[in-house]
């Protein structure tokens, strides 16, 4: 090839070369540039194909978690707890094999050891152990990664769950949830209500709603708002923001006073002991305020054992029923109110002509012949009070039926609480209501009603809280206060229809004598119903197929308190049902006199209520001296040297002298209990982790585990006994 051929060749490759070259540098930064534009996009909007980078980073390094709101806590008006919170465990058994630790060991229940684990469960459950073990097989049998074992092994208490845990059998694992503890058992049970565990959808965890009474009433309240909990590596200021606290729910103060409601309690067991009523229920009410400071009914049901809950189970307080004669004591109001009660005109009294049918007084018919209308009321005539009625005329007294608030909820907040009925169409019918038939009404309404006999004339409105506290900032959110239902008679008429009205004591036609109070003047009326049956009454006659009942107020001048008792069908006893009924109202309503003895406000005065002193990780003697500060009791559990847990809760209002209990976790005995309430025992054990078995009511008499014996983890259940003192 010619030099110049070759030359030619060599331009023509450069020039190629550098077109390759710009090409390829063109290309560079083509994708330099997109590149760029990619890098500079992800930089600002931190995503790539709808993924957050910013996010999967924070994931990286940190995590979010629920942070559980507590429910609200129930306290009598003292601060005394009526419910509290605590954790029930399951416990599961893992059958899953593949459940191997890094170390080799296996976290399965292996089938050469189901014996020993059915053994174990069956020691600290109960139950026999042949049927843990074949839930186990059945487990296998049927490829299943975990079984649990029912009722059995759901709602472990604290106790229960340390002594599994303790013995570290491998494959048992435990699943926590929140619960709920009843350190008073059956105290007021029916008020107080229950709370379950309920799946919340939206978190997958337990929460804790209420069923019944208070529980359930005031759920919204006691139910707190779950937060978010963040934790992150780096923990500055952004971090902690997403952070949301959780809001515990509120805590509900009763109007319900320990003290009393242990006496009402103690004398309606006695009483149901005695005749073996179908049902009975006692209210005892404050007719300044409307607190409600005793209740108790029977059937009752034991809100920590859950024993006694059926589906019959009802709540007395809020059901509607015939109330018979207590009903005359409203009827009278309503005719003194009118001018229509003649309190010394006379009457044939037996039995009175109605439209054809017959309204016999309660001796068959028979009456007393011509008698006052004073005598009438005294010896429960029906007639008397039907002739009444009569002068009244029927829309009047349909009038005050209303205005005394019946036939109406009185809206307590208690839940499927009855409105009651009545039939009122014919002129018998009208009749039949002065006494107490053809209309149904609540134990409260007629607390409602005669608050206005009571009191000056105005019906106010019963209730059972006594304030609301937010526990995230201790303020009150929430105070009861005096509630005028109605103007239902006049002050006057009040005044005349309580004098009156004490002639059921004090005359000596009177069917009320038992239930004098001692160097106090009383004031009520007793009752006594046949039971509705469709339409229809049980045999007249029968105390065993009757109501009985008596409202009875105090001092009769100036009554403070008002009790109503009712004993539905008693089956024993039926001779003395008044010397019966009248042991519950007599040492109960001069339990709530001496009460208020000097103080004109509450029941329980300010200046005895005190805060108690969060002192949870001080040292034990700089603990002691602030619960002495604030006027209460310490009692040290254990040699440690601080204080890990105490009870009850700091910021919570209790009566000086109360028991503070201080555990330190260290070495615990068994403490001298004589002579403690129900509540101090339970509270110990809970703190103490032990069991207790306790028997009988008032105050602990006798305990089989000796004062300065050492608590440990094979501790069987220590027996307690009361012992109520002797009311004369």
């Amino acid at each position: 090839m010619s030099k110049q051929g070759r030359t030619s060749m060599w331009k023509k490759m450069d020039r190629n070369s550098r077109l390759a070259g710009f090409i390829l540098i063109c290309s560079m930064l083509i994708v330099l540039v997109v590149l760029g534009f990619r890098y500079a996009n992800i930089a600002v909007t931190k995503e790539v194909k709808g993924h957050h980078l910013d996010k999967a980073t924070q994931q990286i390094y940190q995590s979010q978690s629920v942070d559980e709101a507590k429910r609200g806590q129930i306290f009598d008006v003292n601060g005394n707890p009526l419910a509290e919170n605590t954790t029930s465990y399951t416990v599961v058994a893992i059958l899953d094999k593949k459940q191997i630790a890094p170390n080799g060991k296996k976290l399965y229940v292996q089938a050469k050891d189901d014996k020993k684990v059915s053994q174990a469960l069956a020691k600290t459950l109960g139950g026999k152990v042949d049927t843990y073990e074949s839930v186990l097989k059945e487990g296998r049998k049927t490829k299943r990664a975990q079984v649990q074992f029912g009722s059995k092994g759901t709602q472990l208490d604290v106790m229960d769950y340390k002594k599994l845990k303790s013995q570290n059998i491998p494959g048992l694992t435990f699943v926590g949830s929140a619960a709920r503890f009843y350190p008073n058992g059956s105290m007021a049970a029916n008020v107080v209500g229950l709370a379950n565990s309920v799946e919340n959808k939206k978190t997958g965890l337990t929460t804790l709603k209420g069923q019944s009474g208070i529980e359930a009433g005031w759920n919204k309240q006691m139910t707190g708002r779950d937060g978010i909990k963040t934790t992150a590596v780096d923990e500055n200021e952004a971090n902690r923001a997403k952070s949301v606290p959780a809001k515990n729910g509120y805590d509900i103060y009763t109007t319900i006073d320990a003290k009393l409601q242990t006496t009402l309690e103690n004398r309606m067991d006695a009483l149901v002991s005695d005749m073996q009523p179908k049902s009975a229920v006692a209210v005892v009410m404050d007719t300044k305020t409307g607190d409600i400071v005793a209740t108790t009914q029977r059937p009752n049901y034991n809100a920590e054992t859950g024993r006694g809950v059926g589906d019959y189970w009802r709540d007395e307080l809020t059901t509607a029923f015939e109330p018979g004669s207590v009903m005359k004591g409203i009827t009278l109001a309503a005719a003194l109110d009118q001018n229509k009660w003649q309190a010394n005109n006379t009457y044939q009294s037996g039995t009175l002509k109605i439209d054809g049918n017959k309204v016999t007084d309660w001796n068959n018919g028979q009456g007393w012949g011509d008698i006052t209308y004073s005598q009438g009321i005294a010896l429960s005539s029906n007639v008397a009070m039907a002739k009444t009625e009569q002068k009244l005329g029927a829309k009047t007294w349909q009038k005050y039926i209303h205005r005394f608030g019946f036939l109406k909820s009185t809206n307590s907040g208690l839940p499927e609480e009855s409105a009651g009925m009545m039939q009122f169409k014919y002129p018998f019918e009208q009749a039949n209501t002065a006494f107490g038939q053809a209309i149904s009404t609540t134990p409260l309404q007629m607390m409602q009603g005669y608050s206005a006999i009571a009191g000056n004339g105005e019906a106010i409105k019963p209730h059972l809280v006594d304030r609301i506290v937010n526990p995230n900032n201790n303020k009150t959110v929430y105070e009861a206060k005096r509630q005028q239902v109605s103007r239902a008679i006049k002050p006057e008429t009040a005044k005349k229809a309580r004098k009156q009205l004490e002639a059921v004591i004090y005359s000596k036609d009177g069917l009320g004598k038992d239930y004098a109070l001692d160097n106090i003047r009383t004031t009520g009326k007793s009752g006594t119903a046949q039971v509705s049956t469709g339409g229809s009454y049980n045999n007249a006659q029968d105390a065993k197929e009757e109501i009985h009942s008596w409202m009875g107020m105090a001092p009769a001048k100036n009554p403070r308190y008002m009790m109503y008792i009712v004993v539905k069908q008693p089956q024993q006893d039926t001779e003395n049902v008044t010397k019966q009924m009248a042991g519950v109202f007599k040492p109960v309503m001069m339990q709530a006199l001496q009460m208020v003895k000097g103080d004109k406000k509450s029941v329980s005065s300010h200046e005895q209520v005190t805060r108690v002193p969060k002192v949870v990780k001080q040292d034990r003697d700089t603990a002691k001296q602030q619960v002495k500060k604030a006027h209460l009791q310490p009692l040290v559990m254990g040699s440690g040297a601080h204080i890990v847990s105490q009870s009850p809760a700091g910021n919570k209002e209790m009566l000086q002298n109360q028991r503070v209990f201080l555990n330190t976790g260290e070495q615990l005995e068994v403490p001298n209990m004589h002579g403690w309430s129900r509540n101090d025992v339970l509270t110990w054990a809970q703190l103490a982790h032990v069991k207790v078995d306790l028997q009988g009511q008032g105050f602990v008499a006798e305990q089989s585990a000796a004062g300065g014996m050492p608590v440990s983890s094979a501790m069987q259940t220590i027996t307690i006994k009361f012992k109520q003192p002797k009311v004369e």
